[in-house]
């Protein structure tokens, strides 16, 4: 039996009848093509299976924050000229954007209608980018940004950023990582680094904002374009996985769901490992939402329902596609197999998670360490 069929076969006891006025679902997806699929080849057809009248049209908007945005400027556009009925019922965003959406008033609150409600916690589903979210996202799943390495190459991988900056020193362009224009994962290293020179990430992620930080900002990212002189800036999280694969660079920064995919799909180097190293680096999860006026909100709602389920999320998100729960992990990891556990949490344990996992900047203080980012290193 395929991984759809038993979707089936799990959530055909759990979900109940519907009207049977025909109905297409907009599903908008700014992620990697790896997600849309998800939508379109498993949650969407055990979706439709279970409610046949409902069709799931998934469609992806791209990558990086460019394609939130996309999202949220058609949204948005909606939004001021008045329309009703909009025309996505289900936006997979960034972080950030979800919370501007959320602060301008564009998404519905829809979670307390949520069967599985109580298994939406952490403190990112409650405050984002400064912005109380709590009630109006559902993170499909968490990728956290980690250090991988070569243990051909790299004995004793670093356990702090401090021994990164050594190791680099004594091996120029054997780490790479995405700069700021590559994706998230290079913009998750750099708001890092930020953290771990100036020891401000409470004031950076809680705020308040105050521009008088701009000058220690500014020292963090000098810092940052010396030590970028020794390292390898590559053309993505992919590119920074190609290069790992070659032996190119024997260290990188890179989204650790991308590493286990790899893996399962045999186009990774087995031994290639993940660590969190200290102060940490962030965690950054797409958030589900539903627009404040989507055509189709009911269905919307019983959509992420589906996805939120410990058992899709178990069977899907993290065995199928290497991801952490986006919901509960206590509710989800009991019902995940012992191999892809340990496939998971290999490098990075869930000890090593609460420990190092870290939240974006506040969109100012976001803001003001990418534009120092492009006037210091460039």
């Amino acid at each position: 039996m395929g991984l759809a069929a038993v979707l089936v076969v799990l959530i055909a006891t759990t979900t109940p009848g519907y009207g049977q006025a025909r109905v297409t679902l907009q599903v908008a997806i700014a992620a990697d093509v790896n997600v849309v699929e998800v939508h379109r080849n498993f949650l969407g057809v055990a979706f439709s299976k279970n409610h046949p009248h409902v069709t799931v049209h998934a469609v992806g908007t791209g990558t990086g924050e460019a394609a939130s945005r996309a999202i949220y400027t058609k949204l948005k556009a909606q939004a001021d000229a008045g329309r009703r009925n909009w025309d996505i019922d289900v936006a997979l965003v960034s972080m950030r954007y979800a919370s501007q959406m959320v602060r301008e008033n564009l998404l519905y609150r829809y979670v307390p209608e949520l069967q599985f409600a109580p298994y939406v916690v952490g403190p990112d589903t409650v405050r984002a980018f400064g912005v109380d979210v709590k009630g109006y996202v559902v993170p499909m799943f968490k990728n956290q940004i980690a250090i991988a390495y070569n243990p051909r190459f790299v004995a004793q991988p670093p356990k702090t950023f401090a021994e990164l900056e050594a190791w680099v020193r004594a091996n120029p362009r054997r780490f790479g990582y995405n700069g700021i224009k590559g994706g998230v994962s290079g913009i998750g290293f750099v708001m890092a680094w930020v953290y771990y020179k100036t020891g401000r990430y409470e004031l950076f992620t809680q705020g308040p904002f105050d521009k008088a930080n701009d000058r220690i900002i500014r020292s963090a990212i000098e810092q940052l374009r010396d030590f970028n002189r020794n390292v390898v800036i590559t053309s993505g999280n992919a590119g920074t996985l190609d290069a790992l694969n070659r032996a190119e660079i024997w260290m990188g920064a890179v989204w650790v769901d991308q590493l286990v995919a790899w893996k399962n799909e045999g186009r990774m180097n087995p031994e290639i490992t993940p660590v969190l190293i200290a102060p940490g680096l962030p965690i950054y999860p797409l958030y589900l939402t539903v627009p404040r006026e989507a055509a189709n909100r009911d269905w919307a709602v019983k959509y992420i329902d589906l996805v939120a389920n410990p058992q899709i999320q178990a069977k899907v998100i993290v065995e199928q596609f290497g991801w952490y729960p986006g919901i509960d992990p206590n509710r989800v990891m009991p019902l995940v197999s012992p191999a892809a556990r340990a496939l998971l949490f290999k490098g990075v344990t869930p000890e090593d998670l609460a420990r190092y996992s870290q939240q974006m900047p506040i969109g100012e203080y976001y803001d003001a360490i990418l534009l120092a980012y492009e006037e210091i290193v460039r």
